[in-house]
């Protein structure tokens, strides 16, 4: 049995992660801000690449992460819209200093989804092909491959300072369009929204994943003004019941 640790806001790591355990006989937990221990031999990170580098919940979930087991195949995959460089090395150094060796690291060419910058481009030529990646990817954990994880450039750590802080929050707008039907504080993988005075309010621990705005079924929610009139995005192979599933329960299976 394997143990897949995930984090994803739209979907697109959660459903590399599920194919990823059909084929391994794993099982998907979510990535949380919180010291884990783990028992298994097979451990994978999968979760999506921002600004060249990693989620801070992920970099903090690696950081703290005790594995027991003797000698523990540990593999990484990051979903991402388009190269990510030394993305994958930043995540092979935390690991390190954790006394964790990375066996196996690889990335997912998906849908681009950051809306304040992108305009999301699905189509099934892409889907086709992100099912090849993850079919080839599930094949080499099975058996247990390993490959070379490149060094970390300086670029990476120049664009990661774009990486907007926890604070980001404070540039979601609600508009009249919100019913308060809760959607945006079950899919925030930070616990970081809740209703106050008939009003989702956020408190300033975004990972600025845009879980919220992406899966609001009224698109009531924008971030400064880049992304008023833009498509929301949901991977299509991922119910939004799925994504809550993972982050609001954490007992994804």
């Amino acid at each position: 049995m394997a143990t897949i640790y995930c984090f994803s806001a739209t979907g697109n790591s959660l459903y590399a992660a599920k194919e990823i355990a059909k084929e391994c006989g794993g099982t998907v937990l979510p990535i949380k801000d919180r010291m884990t221990v783990c028992e298994d031999d097979v451990i994978g990170l999968v979760f999506p690449c921002y600004f060249w580098a990693l989620p801070r919940v992920v970099e903090y979930f690696v950081s703290q992460i005790k594995i027991t087991s003797e000698n523990p195949y540990v593999f990484a995959v990051m979903t991402c819209g388009g190269r990510v460089f030394g993305a994958l090395a930043v995540l092979k150094r935390i690991l390190r200093k954790n006394q964790i060796k990375l066996n196996y690291a690889k990335s997912i060419i998906s849908v681009t989804n950051y809306l304040p910058g992108y305009l999301p481009k699905d189509s099934e030529k892409l889907q086709k092909n992100v099912d090849i990646q993850i079919n080839k990817i599930s094949k080499d954990i099975k058996a247990h491959k390993s490959n070379r994880v490149f060094t970390v450039p300086l670029v990476n750590q120049i664009i990661y300072k774009f990486y907007p802080n926890e604070n980001s929050d404070r540039f979601f707008a609600v508009n009249s369009s919100c019913n308060l039907c809760g959607t945006c504080i079950k899919v925030c993988p930070a616990d970081n929204i809740t209703i106050i005075r008939e009003k989702p309010h956020f408190k300033r621990n975004c990972e600025h994943c845009l879980a919220c705005l992406h899966n609001c079924p009224a698109a009531a929610i924008d971030w400064k003004n880049k992304t008023q009139g833009k498509e929301r995005y949901r991977n299509k192979k991922v119910s939004l019941n799925e994504i809550i599933m993972l982050n609001d329960l954490g007992n994804y299976q």
